[in-house]
């Protein structure tokens, strides 16, 4: 089976975009979502301990609308910012990254659509104007199954007159004083690579004509996913492992009942303390002057085992307990379980390397870095 070609979502530099509104209501809990979206479930029942949780914490949503302001750019982008969550700070923080993800994609998109309405006029034929949609479902708002976990999608497409490709965001966490990312192995336990790869693949051999059978590799430390109604719905990108008709493949896990996740507590940052010697890493400095290394001499100055994910631009880094995951474009990072926090710039590629800004090793791997001055 062919796949067919599509046009990525893109993402770029900081810019302006205009908020005209923030909706006095509080919605909810159920957003939208694009309507390609595979509803077919691969089912797994998942054993896990069980623990004590605090009383159920109901989160809401308010919504931002940002519109353009150019004619040559259709927008529907309507932002999640989440209220309720026991931890203001991690709130803000994700809310924060939310809103800037989404000014970001509204300011290139602006930029690319004027850019090609002035070449449309120039050859004398009709411009077409592009399009940019902004989604969200609230799947979990604290009250359901597991308990105080809130689960969130924000959907993004754009579109120059043909399909697009949405990038699928996802934000999970467990709602208590001090909130937490909660990962796979949270609710399917530490062997969740295999569970899920066993259901992906059985999923794929009982409907081949349904899949790029041969595109499976196995799923990543950091695969996307949500919750909802008790199960776990693992996501992949549209055109990855099946056609563009199928959307963004799902893949359902049963989770048990009265099941609560039970994350990891966090790493304590000593533990990874080390140093980053820049005379043998690659930097440089960009536009605005911020100082950008290579991750994957990072990766192997400091022991890191790195793996690239081209499907979402990522790129994945493990050293026994510790981990971390980085997309290209996207100004959110995080190490183990710590609150993610934007550090003002995204990571990017140049001449086929991989940067972070210097800040990430610094300030969220915790590595004194010496003897250069990128």
């Amino acid at each position: 089976m062919n796949k067919s070609p599509f046009n990525m979502l893109k993402l770029g530099v900081v810019s302006c975009a205009t908020i005209i509104g923030v909706s006095a209501s509080v919605l909810p809990m159920t957003g939208m979502a694009f309507a390609d979206a595979v509803d077919t479930k691969t089912k797994v029942v998942i054993s896990a301990p069980i623990t004590a949780v605090p009383m159920n914490t109901r989160i809401q949503v308010k919504e931002v609308i940002l519109t353009s302001n150019t004619k040559n750019l259709v927008t529907n982008i309507k932002v999640p910012q989440i209220v309720g969550m026991l931890d203001k700070k991690y709130q803000e923080q994700m809310n924060d990254i939310i809103l800037s993800h989404a000014q970001k994609d509204l300011a290139i998109w602006e930029k690319d659509a004027n850019e090609a309405a002035v070449e449309a006029k120039k050859a004398g034929y009709e411009y077409r104007p592009y399009e940019l949609t902004i989604v969200y479902s609230l799947k979990e708002n604290g009250t359901g199954n597991p308990s105080n976990l809130m689960s969130l999608v924000v959907t993004s497409q754009g579109a120059t007159g043909g399909t697009g490709m949405p990038r699928v965001d996802t934000y999970n966490v467990f709602n208590k004083e001090e909130a937490q990312r909660v990962t796979l192995s949270d609710v399917l336990g530490d062997d969740f690579k295999e569970k899920v790869n066993a259901g992906v693949f059985a999923k794929i051999k009982a409907n081949p004509e349904n899949y790029f059978e041969e595109e499976f590799k196995g799923i990543s430390e950091e695969q996307g996913f949500y919750i909802e109604k008790g199960e776990v719905v693992v996501l992949f990108p549209k055109y990855s492992i099946a056609p563009g008709s199928s959307g963004n493949p799902e893949f359902h896990f049963s989770i048990a009942d009265n099941l609560n996740p039970n994350p990891k507590p966090v790493v304590p940052t000593q533990e990874v303390s080390s140093q980053l010697d820049l005379h043998t890493t690659a930097t440089f400095k960009n536009a605005k002057g911020t100082a950008m290394v290579s991750l994957r001499d990072v990766a192997k100055g400091l022991g890191y085992e790195i793996k690239w994910n081209q499907a979402t631009r990522s790129a994945e880094l493990k050293k026994g307990a510790h981990w971390t995951n980085v997309t290209v474009g996207k100004d959110s990072y995080f190490f183990a379980k710590m609150t993610p926090v934007a550090l003002g710039t995204a990571p990017m590629i140049k001449n086929g390397t991989l940067y972070v800004p210097i800040t990430f090793v610094s300030d969220m791997m915790h590595v004194e870095v010496k003897n250069g001055d990128a």
